[in-house]
């Protein structure tokens, strides 16, 4: 069975480029990666995310009944799940049984975490529930600009919880992949990067940490266009429809599906799960009436976000822009394993010095 989904798993990536490239509003296949979001509530106020400037109206947990009924629901072509989105997923009690229900379904789990609140119970707890990947968002390798970037983290203390949760792994001779990554956000955090990257890993030696990662933060769709706080990776000039349209789906705590990890409010709801079954909001008249608006660059119409979302104007490589790369590899990360998605960022460097994501050497 398992065998079979990879199978399917690997026809689906060339599906979803074909029917991408073709602008299909109606897709033959089923998305393989999906993002389910635990809560929106976050207990930091990071200059670079909308949790900082737009106050969540709707603030919530998603109960474990809802998350398994998504599960269920698409067991048979979900491979991968991002259990985030708007807020920070171990503040939902039941995260580790998330990852374990997904786990015992065939699908792999990741998270992106500020760390602040792990501790070690929940390191151990979540490592033997199977988490396959796990990013902890630290940007700043001193202090002063840590905590300038992450208002309300301590950098001593997130340190402390990255390194126990490392020697727990280290422990558990757990397959975790594991990862730290850096936005640097203007030249004062550049400055701070090139000085104290060297001390700064000094932290990790001898642990188990895959990868350090540093790329340029995001406008956030429009929300950060224009805005003084940091330094944002610039547009290009030509233009992609959103991608993730064709190859992902994104669910709200609530079961409101939207388009992107950017609604973070529901603002463009293409439908609302478990009213409508995963297949019928896939392709709903919604869903395709956002696909056809993409295409023709009318997406100004449906949600104000997009306009200058950095994701449409990407720099391609081979042809393709930065969402559907980026799911296409947690597909083949399925089939081929983790390690396999550090070999296609490292390809994407080569193939474009441009591109955002630059792995640091660990020693």
């Amino acid at each position: 069975m398992l065998i079979l989904k990879k199978v399917k798993s690997l026809i689906t990536i060339p599906r979803s480029i074909y029917h991408y490239k073709k602008g299909s509003l109606s897709l033959p296949y089923m998305p393989h990666t999906v993002w389910i979001e635990p809560t929106n509530i976050c207990n930091l106020k990071c200059i670079m995310c909308p949790n900082s400037v737009i106050t969540q109206k709707n603030p919530g947990f998603m109960p474990m009944d809802l998350y398994k009924k998504i599960i269920d629901g698409g067991k048979n072509f979900f491979t991968s799940a991002v259990l985030c989105l708007a807020g920070e997923p171990l503040l939902h009690k039941d995260l580790t049984e998330m990852v374990r229900y997904a786990k015992e379904n065939g699908i792999d789990t990741m998270i992106s975490t500020n760390g602040t609140v792990m501790t070690k119970k929940t390191s151990e707890k979540i490592l033997r529930a199977g988490l396959n990947w796990i990013n902890f968002s630290f940007d700043g390798c001193s202090k002063e600009i840590y905590e300038r970037v992450r208002v309300g983290a301590d950098f001593e203390k997130t340190i402390g919880n990255i390194v126990d949760f490392l020697k727990i792994k280290k422990k558990l001779n757990a397959k975790t992949k594991t990862e730290i990554q850096i936005l640097v956000m203007d030249e004062k955090g550049q400055k701070d990067f090139d000085k104290n990257i060297s001390k700064f890993k000094e932290n990790f030696k001898g642990l188990p940490l895959d990868n350090i990662q540093v790329r340029q933060p995001s406008t956030w769709g429009s929300v950060f266009y224009g805005t003084k706080k940091y330094r944002y990776k610039k547009l290009g000039s030509v233009y992609s429809p959103c991608s993730y349209l064709w190859s992902s789906m994104h669910f709200l705590w609530d079961g409101t599906v939207v388009a992107c990890t950017t609604d973070f409010w529901g603002k463009n709801a293409l439908g609302k799960f478990p009213e409508q079954s995963i297949k019928e909001i896939w392709n709903s008249e919604k869903f395709r009436n956002f696909r056809k608006a993409m295409r023709e660059k009318k997406y100004s119409n449906y949600f104000e976000c997009c306009d200058k979302c950095d994701s449409l104007w990407s720099e391609r490589i081979l042809g393709l822009p930065s969402g559907i790369r980026g799911v296409s590899a947690f597909a083949f990360s399925y089939v081929f394993g983790l390690s396999f998605v550090n070999i296609l960022k490292k390809l994407a460097e080569k193939l474009n010095y441009n591109f955002v994501m630059k792995s640091v050497a660990k020693k």
